[in-house]
């Protein structure tokens, strides 16, 4: 009798570890269908700042692009020229540029489409050294301003900035100096006498030493980055691009709900600028400032007012050529509108 519960005892354990491992194998066979499911794409940003570019970070490490079925890699590039040049050869879907330099990107021909407004408030700061003495836009003809790269959306943002004044575009010349370490210097130097900095490389600035006085004028209507995707894609598979939208605008509400979560989630992305978190913090506070909506705008809503301004500057400054007859070829609203209405 013994043995025969025995026996059965083996039997039945090895019934039990035969089921395990068929459970096991339909967990990992469900898994490898699931990944494979997945549509890979790439973002690239602008730069490398975890606080700046959260969305996409969270997204990513709280799995809201998997809940919408795509893998997503996030590459971070120097500027918007080079987020746009690598959608138009193709090595990403997605990517954060400026408003100025895909207008520009359009009006020559490129294939892009603006979707989702990030910066609401505005993404750049024409930055003085209090030292100067320069005290407004206007004091800074016949100067030098730095700038990140040559191509990068901050380049429209000061020229548009400038010619609100009345600065023309032959009465300053701009310096190619490279990240916000260098603009220190640059300063020290007396190279330059104004950055067209992002706020993170405001925060960069004051952090390293600099005495930063806001020279950029009032008034102005320019929201910053936001998110684009390929043209082709936008109008073969708009199902994609509304699964993107969907996850980064609940990864935005869920990072202005989740501050902590957001300087965690930062640390895969660029464990250097969170390591010291009460900075870290003071930057993110910054960043949701100039994510948060304009008057009764929603989250990631891209004001027609405000394509308008960017169009008229550019054109003013001579950074078009000739005018964009229909704008509505550059952006939609659609997908955040779509978004609200749920």
């Amino acid at each position: 009798m013994f043995n025969d519960c025995k026996t059965m005892a083996q039997k039945a354990s090895r019934w039990m570890r035969h089921m395990g491992v068929a459970a096991a194998a339909l967990a990992i066979t469900g898994g490898v269908a699931m990944a494979q499911e997945l549509k890979q794409v790439t973002v690239v940003l602008p730069g490398s700042s975890a606080m700046a570019w959260y969305p996409m970070i969270v997204a990513q490490q709280r799995g809201f692009f998997e809940e919408e079925g795509l893998e997503v890699t996030i590459k971070s590039l120097d500027g918007s020229g080079a987020v746009l040049q690598a959608m138009e050869a193709g090595r990403a879907e997605f990517g954060a540029p400026g408003p100025g330099p895909v207008l520009n990107a359009v009006a020559r021909g490129a294939d892009v489409k603006f979707f989702y407004n990030l910066f609401s408030r505005g993404l750049f700061v024409l930055a003085g050294d209090r030292n100067d003495g320069i005290e407004s836009a206007e004091g800074l003809r016949g100067t030098q301003i730095g700038v990140s790269t040559a191509d990068g959306a901050e380049v429209s943002f000061a020229r548009s900035a400038l010619a609100s004044v009345g600065v023309e575009p032959d009465e300053y010349k701009f310096v190619t100096i490279g990240q916000e370490g260098m603009a220190v210097t640059a300063f020290d130097r007396d190279t330059i006498h104004a950055f067209a900095a992002s706020f993170t490389g405001i925060a960069v600035l004051k952090d390293r030493g600099v005495d930063v006085i806001d020279l950029t004028p009032e008034g102005l209507d320019l929201f910053g980055n936001g998110l684009a995707v390929r043209g082709e894609i936008y109008r073969d598979n708009p199902e994609m691009v509304a699964g993107f939208a969907k996850a980064i605008h609940k990864a935005t509400k869920w990072g202005m709900e989740n501050p902590e979560g957001v300087l965690e989630d930062g640390e895969t992305y660029n464990p250097q600028e969170v390591e010291r978190r009460e900075y870290a913090r003071a930057l993110l506070e910054t960043v949701n400032q100039q994510y948060a909506p304009i008057g009764g705008n929603t989250l990631g809503y891209l004001p027609e007012s405000g394509w308008n301004a960017w169009h008229k500057s550019l054109l003013d400054t001579g950074e078009l050529d000739a005018a964009i007859e229909d704008l509505s070829v550059v952006y939609t609203n659609e997908f955040v509108e779509n978004l609200e209405a749920k």
